[in-house]
């Protein structure tokens, strides 16, 4: 709840602050052209991970784009808390730092396809644009197993434990066949266990387009997302899910083009407005 309150506290905020600077300073002569389509990356923080988009779209009307997007994430259960076995961490420069009870890293993609609405232009010079965004599409959400260095057996030689230790999933700690977990197995192991959880999903966000070039996308992006997979993923051992939701902010730059013109022509415009 923390999470979602700070980000509809910030979402309150910049509308304010765009809805005023979209108010305020010299009237802009710069237009976009009649027909255009946008190319644009972003990298975004969510609560529960951080990812990546990029988004084409395309101008149906004045106020109106057709976006279709792809995304991906690295999600993160909010249970994650990383910590060292120092036992075993005196002994070997090895050990590293684990997630205990980690039992699949997750990396989930977005597939989908929505539209923009302009709700506020940038009729004057320094001002902000307000968008609305909605997209739905499908969502594959990947796990690969989290393997842990955990010890099957301890042999004693001249008073010296030598401690055995094997590739291990976290049910075999939790029900006991092995003891102490030293640390976590190389990504590699495992990755052939790996399975694609297949869902959609649906996007809601406001887009504050702060650039000075008409031609020019230089974007915060607030939102929410919630994706529905057809079979549970599981990133925490006993903690499956059908049903995922976040809200994230997301920084986003591109640029508008006329599909009309040939590319050497566009090029050139480019270096003209550099």
């Amino acid at each position: 709840m923390t999470f979602a309150r700070n980000f509809i506290v910030l979402l309150f905020f910049v509308v304010c602050i765009s809805y005023w600077a979209n108010a305020q300073g010299e009237f802009s002569e710069d237009r976009e052209s009649l027909h255009y389509n946008v190319n644009q990356f972003g990298a975004k923080v969510n609560t529960n991970g951080f990812g990546f988009i990029y988004t084409f779209a395309q101008r149906v009307t004045y106020r109106l784009r057709r976006n279709y997007e792809v995304e991906y994430d690295y999600v993160r259960s909010p249970k994650e808390v990383k910590m060292i076995n120092t036992y075993f961490a005196s002994y070997s420069n090895n050990v590293k730092r684990f997630i205990f009870g980690k039992d699949n890293s997750v990396h989930n993609i977005r597939v989908g396809y929505g539209y923009n609405w302009m709700l506020f232009e940038k009729r004057d010079k320094n001002s902000v644009s307000i968008h609305l965004q909605a997209n739905a599409g499908f969502s594959f959400a990947i796990e690969k197993p989290v393997y842990y260095e955990m010890v099957d057996s301890v042999t004693v030689f001249n008073n010296t434990a030598n401690y055995h230790y094997s590739p291990h999933r976290f049910e075999d700690y939790y029900t006991g066949k092995v003891s102490d977990i030293i640390t976590k197995s190389p990504f590699s192991t495992g990755i052939k266990e790996t399975k694609i959880r297949p869902g959609n999903y649906i996007k809601l966000d406001f887009s504050f387009d702060f650039a000075r070039n008409a031609m020019v996308v230089s974007a915060i992006e607030v939102g929410g997302i919630v994706d529905f997979y057809y079979f549970p993923v599981t990133i925490m051992y006993n903690h499956p899910h059908n049903f995922m939701w976040s809200m994230y902010i997301a920084y986003q730059f591109g640029r508008k083009y006329n599909p009309t013109l040939n590319r050497e022509y566009r090029r050139e415009q480019r270096k003209l407005t550099k």
